[in-house]
């Protein structure tokens, strides 16, 4: 009997052996969760693979309310685990497909947050099926908390769906709408983790990415870095509730990764999110394995603490309102960026890498911006001279644009110069020139501790100007504190070279720096901002040649080549006075010397005459018709030309008029940012007095002014 006993123990112990293998044996699934973890929830966590049938709209139409469903997602580490819910009904929002109503009735999960940013794309249907994807939340919820799913039919009709960038490679094609969203409800968003970058500077970027492409998506400052080992064990297949990391950049510094679920795999084809990333349909985005390090909560909305780990396992190739369509072991390429800071007063570079994902070429001003930000560790005023350069796959030509900003916020003013060069090749509307694709990109940032700014404050030039010959022109800049020498002032000398034939009479001087103040950045306006033009407008005459459209890669390069303005740059330029010599437009020899009108010959009170469509300033307060006569019975726009003047139609007015003639020159304050305009009227004086033209006699023809000695 003791023998029976004996071999009766020995039998249970092998049983129990074989039949509960020890942790580490099981890694070879998947990592479980915490086993504190694991007795808060309902069901056990879901080790090895999960296989979900999908629920069409058909069959899900006929869930009854209350019906019981199950969430599956990751809350810890990388195991999936199950959470309990129930369907509501079916809610047709008009996105061209449905989306089921459901509430969570999990009291762990609420505990935790509730609906979480990272969740949204967890499956969701009655046990062992998937009717769709966690995509949508309440906005400010309470327990029970509503959520909202995609249908699993409008996902996998994404994976067929043909993009605008597909078309776009084929033929041109209008890009077809996108779905609006109910402000009663949110996306349960992207969240997507940036490291390197200071807090603040999530709230200051607000401008600069508000528009609908980040709707989806919610930007958070994270402390981490490139997406790290993996975990022992961990296998490399995905399965329905799996969290991953989609990448817009990686690197030593500012790398970007967005993090949610996948919903279902079909072979080497998966669907995540349950609705877009950002929405850019033709999509080439690197996808990791990522791993939960727990819930945090949030008053609004909680969201998953995530990391990504080891090498990209495929490519998200579409990112689509229902979902985002992701291809396994087909690895993306991406651009290289590499990011040089010198700092101030040091004889050391230092160089960071980068890759940022085409298509997400947004991205690279930040990395420029959020490294310079990061190496330089402050936050004070500072004059930053960068150097960006573009390598293209389409040509060999390299092209290169330099900028300069004196600035008390140094990081956007990098942002957006960097910004402004690089879109001018990626963005598809800004460049229609030819197709630019970026082979890689270098970014040369250099930090000033002067404050390298100087303003226009007198131009010193001649009273008097003869036609013919040449005059030098002084400028007076004054320059900030922290870069004046033993002279306060900094003065420059430019020669301007005036024709003979320049007209007589008043005439000024302009001095003009090319860069100005807009909202605190010291440069050049960002895209999109005219630079001011000092000179005058003559209604469409200009001596300019209009500058050829560029029709492909090599002639946009060269074009904006040519259209780069330097900080530093100031322009000196001499136009006539509006009546100097004559009216604009006018050749000298119609007015006598000066510009002086004769008596009687008055404009209007206001000293302006009326234009097109303007009343005439009668008193019945309306112009009249074409040739019919106003309230003064003058015909409108009439002058009141004095006794014995020709009438101006009888006047020898050259065929082509023109605006009068404008002599510029250029110099440049190496290393500074100029700012601020000044102006000198000087007189330009004729070889004799000739110039003038008026009446010998009423109604005479006109007939030259005698020289008046000493004039």
């Amino acid at each position: 009997m003791r023998f029976y006993f004996v071999m009766t123990g020995i039998a249970l112990l092998i049983f129990c052996h074989l039949s509960c293998s020890p942790d580490e044996e099981q890694t070879q699934l998947e990592n479980p969760v915490a086993d504190d973890l694991i007795t808060g929830f309902s069901a056990a966590p879901l080790l090895g693979d999960v296989v979900l049938e999908n629920m069409y709209e058909d069959e899900a139409r006929k869930l009854t309310d209350k019906t019981p469903v199950q969430i599956v997602t990751v809350l810890e580490g990388t195991s999936r685990v199950v959470l309990q819910a129930r369907f509501r009904g079916v809610r047709d929002f008009g996105f061209g497909f449905p989306l089921y109503e459901c509430e969570l009735m999990d009291e762990s999960a609420e505990a935790m947050g509730g609906i979480a940013q990272g969740m949204s794309g967890s499956p969701v249907g009655p046990p062992g099926r998937i009717m769709g994807a966690l995509a949508y939340g309440s906005v400010f919820s309470k327990a029970p908390t509503r959520f909202w799913v995609t249908s699993i039919d409008a996902m996998e009709a994404a994976i067929d769906h043909q993009t605008f960038g597909e078309i776009l490679a084929q033929e041109a094609a209008p890009a077809a709408p996108t779905a609006g969203i109910h402000a009663t409800y949110t996306p349960v968003k992207t969240p997507v983790m940036i490291t390197g970058i200071q807090a603040h500077r999530i709230q200051e970027l607000s401008s600069y990415l508000a528009n609908s492409r980040y709707n989806f998506v919610e930007l958070f400052a994270d402390i981490g870095g490139v997406p790290a080992a993996p975990p022992v064990g961990v296998s490399s297949r995905l399965a329905p509730g799996d969290m991953i990391g989609v990448a817009i950049a990686t690197g030593d510094i500012a790398n970007a990764i967005g993090f949610g679920t996948v919903t279902q795999v079909y072979d080497n084809t998966f669907v995540a999110f349950g609705h877009p990333m950002f929405g850019d349909g033709k999509s080439a985005l690197p996808v990791y394995r990522a791993v939960v390090n727990g819930i945090v909560p949030s008053l609004s909305i909680s969201y998953k603490s995530a990391a990504a780990y080891g090498n990209p396992i495929g490519t998200v190739t579409k990112d689509l309102t229902p979902a985002i369509v992701g291809e396994l072991g087909s690895l993306p390429p991406m651009i290289p960026v590499k990011t040089s800071y010198h700092p101030a007063n040091s004889p050391t570079m230092i160089e960071k890498d980068h890759r940022v994902a085409y298509g997400q070429e947004w991205y690279i001003p930040l990395v420029a911006a959020i490294t310079m930000d990061a190496l330089r560790m402050e936050l004070s005023n500072a004059t930053v001279d960068g150097t960006v350069t573009l390598q293209f796959q389409e040509t060999e030509t390299v092209y290169t644009e330099p900028f300069r900003s004196a600035s008390p916020i140094p990081f956007l003013d990098v942002l957006l110069n960097v910004d402004r060069i690089v879109r001018a090749f990626s963005d598809t509307l800004t460049n229609s020139a030819g197709k630019a694709t970026l082979k890689a990109v270098s970014i040369s940032i250099a930090d000033k501790p002067q404050i390298s700014k100087a303003e226009v404050a007198e131009v010193i030039a001649p009273e008097e100007i003869i036609p013919g010959e040449s005059v030098t022109v002084s400028v007076v800049l004054v320059p900030h504190w922290s870069t004046a020498g033993d002279e306060r002032t900094i003065q420059r000398e430019v020669t301007l070279e005036v024709p003979e034939d320049f007209p007589a009479g008043e005439a000024n001087i302009n001095v003009s720096g090319s860069a100005f103040d807009f909202g605190g950045g010291l440069g050049l306006p960002p895209d999109g901002i005219p630079i001011p033009d000092f000179g005058f407008d003559f209604g469409g005459f200009g001596d300019e040649e209009e500058k050829p459209v560029p029709q492909n890669l090599d002639e946009l390069i060269k074009q904006m080549e040519e259209d780069q303005i330097d900080p530093g740059l100031i322009t000196v330029t001499l136009t006539p006075s509006d009546l100097g010599g004559g009216f604009p437009g006018l050749p000298p020899g119609l007015l006598p010397p000066g510009g002086a009108l004769p008596e009687g010959f008055l404009p209007p009170e206001d000293g302006e005459m009326p234009e097109d469509g303007e009343e005439d300033g009668d008193d019945d307060g309306e112009m009249p018709e074409d040739g019919e006569e106003d309230g003064d019975g003058e015909v409108p726009g009439d002058f009141p030309v004095p006794e014995g003047f020709p009438p101006l139609d009888e006047l020898p007015l050259p065929e082509d008029i023109g605006p009068p003639p404008t002599v510029e020159a250029e110099l440049t304050i190496d290393g500074f940012v100029v700012t601020g305009s000044r102006d000198a009227t000087v007189t330009i004086k004729g070889e004799d007095l000739d110039e003038g033209m008026m009446p010998a006699e009423p109604g005479q023809p006109m007939q030259p002014v005698e020289p008046v000695e000493g004039e």
